[in-house]
């Protein structure tokens, strides 16, 4: 049989393998704004056709809630009756698809007013259940059902309308046949999206009988528990692996265990690099062992090449495979056991192949068109044919140079990169700048950024449909600006200022402080004292060593005014006197004041004091406090003192009786007008018996005072004390009669 059909890019994406399921196979949830704070929320519910499980619920209890999980509305949203099976699509004329498994596609709508609110909100359906025949998930008594979630960004004054899946799911997936699927969606409003294998969520249960939660529980949601080493990253077992392209939606990958899967893909759509709002569509894939086909498959770095079932070159464009001149050919055929390769490379004539996974060696970079024949010379034949361009890999670097200060920065890209003369550049430089956010010139020169940043700047060069990327982070900092804390101050000499730091600048600084005196200081936060009355301007200056290499200034001029002070003086004539003359003359001395106050010691205040006389009432050290003011408001202080003395005084009784009758007990003597005393009592022997440097102790008659009662008689005593702060020493000798 031979038909001419055109090769075709395609990763095969088919959905084989069956097995009942009990009622939920997936859905999604996602809104339009219709303007004037009206959104139309469209819930989309997938379900196995030979379920025995519940059909489509005749209402849906769509719930929302606000950020804070206080529930704003909850309504009752009928059915559409728009029930439409999935179609079981075949890869090419010689695939077959097995007939057991079957999918229904169900709609509910509804339109609520939602005005913005800080923090949007979080719009939920939940039903269970999900089959009991799932392999990913442990859901034997059907008790994990479904949560089918979306948001409403924060304050959405702009009316957004989240993103919309362009097409349904497959129904089956064929065991060990490529997929390449387009899961991609549509947004409205230009913002980015961007696609990732995302939680699949729990929702409603059979374990408490709450099946259809109206309203439906708040968020946040519980995932649902993979088993068997599965994730909601790897749901599927593949090789390759399955995975989806971020920023296309295309899912790709080879299922490699028959069986069925729980997985979920999210669109989040991202406003000015922050998420807004995310769709995410929650659906079981059926991967069938029964999928019949023997279609003829290349694959290479680039992707795999399928041609169905005769051979065919539609157009004249090749894939490009930058590898220099190395191809690594991949076989992707399925169900064939027998296979031809002929590379097409015209300086060789052994340049084929029976091996099902060839690898060939071009003898040098060129275009080439390589065939492959799957189960050649038979009814059911295929041939693929891929015309490569193999060219060198493109080796992607720059440099750059220029000065990174905000205020005078200019950047001069230098490409380094290995291209021919027909190459393009694409320079992203992360953000704004003089030339825009990007570039296409092979040097970008004086390129200038509009803020202080980190920027991570990429080149990517593409030549001959090889392309290469090579990134880099570059700072532009900020200039620093010298600042502190200071008050404009007049104060009296001397005064001491704090100086605190609140310069700005990126990183560490030295700091240098001219206080304007002829003092200087490194401190970051100094402290510093005027001794010398002035006007003083204070220079602060920063240099920044990290980053931005730069200096700047900051003059506080006149800002510190020292005023001067008066001096204080008194002159008290004589320094010391007797109580019985206790008369001091007093002289005031002070300097540079226009007024005085002296306190004297009987509370009297004496104003701009000349000269006084002054008698002292008692004996004892008195201060005299002279304080000298002058016009600028600064003070001066003195305390000086006179001393009027006691007389020197001294008794010494002669006899005492220490028999404990209350009378005379004690001995003891009194003295006055001395600074210091001591006494020592002897026996006839010439043994101290008794000595204290204490006039108040008194002695009781027993050996200093704590041994036996000394014996009555005649005992001697030397007295000895110091007059006036030890201006003389004065001794006296004398008896003392203790008396029984």
């Amino acid at each position: 049989m031979k038909q001419r059909l055109p090769i075709f890019l395609l990763l095969i994406f088919s959905l084989c393998a069956s097995t009942r399921a009990a009622h939920l196979v997936g859905g999604e949830m996602s809104y339009k704004c219709l303007g004037n704070n009206y959104y139309e929320i469209t819930l989309i519910i997938y379900r196995d056709c030979f379920s025995s499980g519940a059909p489509f619920d005749p209402n849906a209890a769509i719930s929302v809630y606000k950020q804070n999980g206080v529930l704003y509305a909850n309504n009752s949203v009928p059915f559409m009756n728009n029930i439409q099976q999935l179609p079981n699509v075949a890869p090419n004329n010689c695939t077959t698809l097995p007939q057991t498994v079957c999918t229904e596609k169900g709609s509910y709508k509804d339109t609520l007013y939602l005005p913005p609110t800080p923090g949007g909100y979080i719009i939920s359906h939940q039903r269970c259940c999900r089959n009991n025949s799932i392999t990913n998930i442990n859901n034997t008594a059907s008790q994990w059902g479904s949560t089918f979630t979306t948001s409403i960004p924060s304050m959405d004054t702009s009316c957004n309308t989240n993103p919309k899946f362009v097409s349904d799911p497959p129904v089956v997936l064929c065991l060990n046949v490529d997929v390449r699927l387009d899961l991609s969606a549509t947004e409205p409003d230009g913002d980015s999206i961007y696609y990732e294998l995302c939680n699949v969520y729990n929702g409603g249960s059979n374990a408490n009988g709450n099946v259809a939660p109206n309203p439906a529980a708040p968020p946040p949601y519980t995932p649902v528990a993979f088993i068997g080493g599965f994730t909601s990253n790897n749901p599927i077992p593949g090789n390759p692996a399955f995975s989806i392209d971020h920023q296309t939606g295309l899912l790709t990958g080879a299922p490699t265990q028959v069986g069925q899967y729980v997985f979920a893909i999210c669109a989040r759509e991202f406003r000015n690099g922050v998420l807004i709002s995310t769709n995410s569509r929650d659906f079981q894939f059926n991967v069938s062992p029964d999928c019949q086909t023997n279609t003829s498959r290349i694959r290479h770095s680039n992707g795999t090449i399928v041609a169905n079932p005769s051979p065919q070159i539609s157009n004249s464009s090749a894939v490009t495979i930058c590898s220099g001149g190395t191809m690594s050919i991949g076989n992707a055929s399925t169900n064939a056991t027998s296979f031809f390769w002929d590379f097409g490379d015209p300086t060789s004539q052994t340049d084929t192949s029976r091996m099902g996974t060839p690898t060939y060696t071009y003898p040098d970079t060129g275009t080439y068109v390589v065939m492959l024949v799957v189960e050649p010379h038979t009814a059911c034949a295929d041939t693929a044919y891929a015309k490569v361009a193999i060219y060198d890999l493109v080796q992607t670097h720059f440099t750059y140079s220029g000065e990174l200060c905000f205020a005078q920065h200019s950047i001069d890209f230098i490409n380094n990169s290995n291209y021919s003369p027909n190459a393009k550049f694409l320079w992203d430089f992360g953000g704004n700048t003089n030339l825009g956010f990007t570039d296409t010139t092979e040097h970008p020169s004086n390129v200038v950024w509009d803020q202080i940043g980190a920027y991570y700047v990429q080149l990517t060069v593409d030549d001959f449909g090889c392309s290469g990327t090579y990134g880099d982070t570059l700072y532009v900092y900020p200039n620093p600006i010298a600042n502190e804390i200071i008050d404009k101050v007049e104060a009296c000499v001397p005064y001491t200022v704090q100086l605190f730091d609140s310069s700005y600048v990126y990183g560490h600084a030295q700091h240098f402080w001219d206080f304007g005196d002829g003092y200087l200081s490194n401190d970051l936060n100094p402290t510093h004292t005027y001794t010398t009355p002035g006007v003083y301007t204070v220079t602060h200056s920063i240099r920044s060593v990290v980053g931005c290499m730069d200096t700047s200034w900051s003059i506080r001029k006149d800002y510190v005014t020292v005023l001067p002070v008066p001096k204080s003086n008194i002159e008290i004539t004589p320094r010391e006197q007797s109580i019985y003359n206790p008369v001091f003359k007093i002289t005031g001395l002070s300097t540079d004041h226009n007024k005085t106050l002296t306190f004297l010691p009987n509370d009297a205040v004496v104003e701009n004091l000349t000269e006084m006389s002054y008698i002292a009432t008692d004996t004892g050290t008195f201060p005299i406090i002279h304080v000298s003011f002058n016009q600028f408001g600064c003070t001066d202080t003195i305390i000086d003192s006179f001393i009027v003395n006691s007389p020197f005084n001294l008794f010494m009784p002669n006899a005492f009786t220490p028999d404990g009758d209350g009378i005379n007990d004690w001995f003891s003597y009194t003295v006055t007008g001395v600074t210091k005393s001591r006494i020592e009592i002897y026996n006839r022997w010439g043994e101290i018996v008794f000595e204290s440097e204490d006039p108040y102790r008194k002695w009781n008659g027993r050996l200093h005072n704590e041994g036996p009662m000394l014996t009555p008689g005649i005992y001697s005593y030397v007295i000895n004390v110091i007059v006036k702060k030890g201006a003389y020493k004065f001794t006296k000798m004398g008896a003392i009669n203790l008396v029984r």
